[in-house]
C-alpha cells in the first residue's frame, strides 16, 4: 500500500506527548502554534463545505476521505480535541466552529501535521489526574512517583498517555471501568 496510511507515513511511530501533574492547566497554556494548526483545519474543513454546521460523520468523513489527512480513527479524534478545546460547539449530532472561520488566514497548501492530535486540553489533563488520583488512593505512593511510572509505561509500549495511565491504574488494582468511557472519547474509539 503507498497510501497516507501505510508503515512509511508520518503517522505512524508520530511522537507521543508526557504530561506533567502540576497545577490545573490555564487557558493560555492551550495555544500556540498546535493550536493555530487546529484551528486552521477547522476553518478549511467549513470552508471547503461552505456550510457554517456539518454533522460529524461529515467532518470525519473529509478530514480523512476527502482531504486524507489522517484515517478515519485520527479524524474522529481531531474532532473530538476540538470540541474539548473549546474550537466546535456540538448540538445534536451538528457542530459548528465557535469562532469566525473566514477570519482565519489558511495558506493555500495547507495540511496539518500529527501534532495537531497532540493538543492538550482540559479533558485529557481531566482523566488523567483522575487516573493518578484513584493509583494514588489505592497505593499510598507519592503522585511523583505515579505520575513517572505512567511515563515510563507509554515509553517502553508506545501508547498514549491516557492507555498507560490505565494500564497502571489496572496493575494497582484500581476499577478502571469509570474511566474507559472518557478515554475511549479522548482517543475518538467508538
Amino acid at each position: 500500500m503507498n497510501g497516507p496510511y501505510d508503515k512509511h507515513s508520518p503517522l505512524v511511530g508520530r511522537p507521543r506527548h508526557t504530561l506533567y501533574l502540576g497545577k490545573a492547566p490555564s487557558r493560555a497554556r492551550f495555544s500556540g502554534a498546535p493550536m493555530d494548526d487546529l484551528r486552521r483545519a477547522i476553518a478549511l474543513l467549513f470552508r471547503r463545505k461552505g456550510r457554517e454546521e456539518l454533522d460529524e460523520k461529515e467532518f470525519v468523513l473529509s478530514a480523512s476521505m476527502d482531504l486524507r489527512w489522517f484515517p478515519p480513527r485520527e479524524a474522529q479524534r481531531l474532532l473530538q480535541i476540538a470540541l474539548e478545546a473549546k474550537l466546535l460547539e456540538s448540538r445534536d449530532g451538528s457542530i459548528r466552529p465557535t469562532f469566525d472561520v473566514a477570519s482565519v488566514d489558511v495558506p493555500r497548501t495547507f495540511t496539518p501535521g500529527p501534532e495537531i492530535l497532540q493538543v492538550p486540553t482540559e479533558a485529557q489533563h481531566d482523566v488523567f489526574r483522575g487516573l493518578v488520583d484513584a493509583i494514588v488512593a489505592a497505593t499510598k505512593a507519592d503522585r511523583r512517583t505515579v505520575v513517572a511510572g505512567i511515563n515510563g509505561i507509554q515509553e517502553r509500549m508506545d501508547i498514549e498517555l491516557e492507555v498507560a495511565a490505565l494500564l497502571a491504574a489496572r496493575k494497582a488494582g484500581v476499577d478502571v471501568a469509570p474511566f474507559l468511557g472518557r478515554v475511549k472519547a479522548r482517543l475518538g474509539i467508538p
